[in-house]
């Protein structure tokens, strides 16, 4: 597996056009220099994405994300396909949240922030609140999001907090 795993961020390192410039331009010593720098990189961000409470990855309209720590994100604007340490990650096992086939975006807007690498706040979850990444989950599969690697049929959403009637 750590073969696969350094084989996938080398072809993506090489086939970056800034390196393949460089490439271009004779300056091969420089282009590995910085491969080797972003394979070194992106391997820190799986080690911490893997060992971070509520990690996971999302594609959406604005790309792909890697969310591995409080306010701690590695983005693409590409595909998920265009991005190895993501791919390696849910190949490991990490949970994805892809919103691409929601039909309403602006939905999505009303979902809570995940407290990844952090305390969820207490319910209720609003927009701008802190809740659990399986909270998140089974919302965003509510309005039609596509969850892998994450069971959410299992999770009893905690929505609002029982209170005695005023």
């Amino acid at each position: 597996m750590r073969t696969a795993i350094l084989r996938a961020l080398r072809a993506e390192a090489r086939d970056w056009w800034a390196h393949r410039d460089l490439q271009r331009r004779g300056l091969a010593n420089e282009a590995a220099r910085r491969e080797r720098a972003s394979v070194r990189s992106h391997l820190e961000v799986i080690r911490k994405a893997l060992t971070t409470r509520d990690a996971y990855v999302s594609a959406g309209r604005g790309g792909t994300t890697v969310h591995f720590g409080r306010g701690s994100t590695l983005s693409s604007y590409g595909r998920l396909e265009h991005m190895a340490a993501a791919r390696v990650l849910i190949a490991l096992g990490l949970p994805f949240i892809d919103t691409n086939p929601v039909e309403d975006k602006w939905q999505l807007v009303g979902l809570p922030l995940v407290a990844t690498g952090m305390e969820p706040d207490d319910p209720p979850w609003g927009s701008m609140g802190y809740a659990p990444l399986a909270v998140y989950a089974a919302r965003a599969k509510a309005l039609g999001a596509v969850i892998v690697n994450l069971e959410v049929d299992e999770v009893r959403e905690i929505s609002t907090v029982d209170r005695p009637a005023a």
